[in-house]
């Protein structure tokens, strides 16, 4: 009888000191902390994992959604500058990988910071980034909490 109350009672306290950790949930909105972006190509590590501790600019966008594209060109170009105080991370959600790539060679976007995405990929990032009515960009700070959607450039040029 002990023994099932102890098992209780850890398991109980197990549950709510996990709870209290994971307290703050996930969110694309401004003041929450970003969700997850998992991806099958980067050996394990997703995008933000790799940026973790630094501001990084996340940007989706597809070749159909004339806008996001602009935005995603725009955003390329700001973060090569030598001023730039966070990392460019680019996720293309088209349908076609060739597509994809002949885009980034057409708008000479740098290479090291897009990402292509599959299929079922998208569908999970869409929800969980509430891309389903828009393609947007999120700054995001060094502990991963989204502080803008869609900054503009006098915004990113203010960060340190």
């Amino acid at each position: 009888m002990n023994k099932i109350v102890l098992t209780i009672a850890t398991l109980a306290l197990m549950t709510l000191f996990t709870s209290a950790y994971y307290s703050t949930p996930a969110d694309s909105r401004i003041g929450y902390k970003a969700p997850a972006l998992i991806l099958g190509n980067n050996n394990g590590l997703s995008p933000l994992q790799q940026h973790r501790g630094e501001n990084v600019l996340l940007t989706f966008w597809s070749s159909s959604d004339a806008q996001s594209r602009i935005d995603n060109m725009k955003y390329d170009r700001l973060s090569r500058q030598a001023t730039a105080a966070y990392n460019h991370v680019s996720v293309n959600l088209d349908r076609s990988s060739s597509v994809y790539n002949s885009i980034v060679a057409l708008d000479s976007l740098d290479r090291s910071a897009c990402i292509g995405t599959s299929l079922d990929e998208q569908d999970a990032i869409i929800k969980s980034w509430r891309l389903d009515e828009g393609y947007h960009s999120f700054l995001l700070d060094a502990s991963g909490t989204v502080v803008a959607v869609d900054p503009d450039a006098a915004m990113l040029a203010k960060l340190k």
